[in-house]
C-alpha cells in the first residue's frame, strides 16, 4: 500500500505543480506544493496504519472560548 502511495504522489508531483511553475505562476506552485506535502504526509501515515489524532476536540473548545 505505501508503495501505491508513493508513486502516485510522484505523478502528482511531476503533472501538477510543475505547469504552474513552467507557466511562471510561483505563488500558486508554492501553495500547491506546500497543499501536496500535507496531503502526502497524512495518506503516508494511513497507509502505514499510524494513529493519526482527531482534529475535532480542539475545534470544539475554540468554537465554545469563542461564545
Amino acid at each position: 500500500m505505501v508503495i501505491y502511495v508513493v508513486l502516485m504522489y510522484a505523478f502528482v508531483v511531476f503533472v501538477d505543480p510543475y505547469g504552474l511553475l513552467k507557466q511562471g505562476k510561483k505563488r500558486d506552485f508554492y501553495v500547491c506544493s506546500a497543499l501536496c506535502l500535507i496531503s502526502f504526509s497524512l495518506a503516508f501515515a494511513l497507509s502505514m496504519h499510524w494513529e493519526i489524532p482527531s482534529p475535532s476536540e480542539p475545534i470544539v473548545y475554540l468554537i465554545k472560548k469563542l461564545f
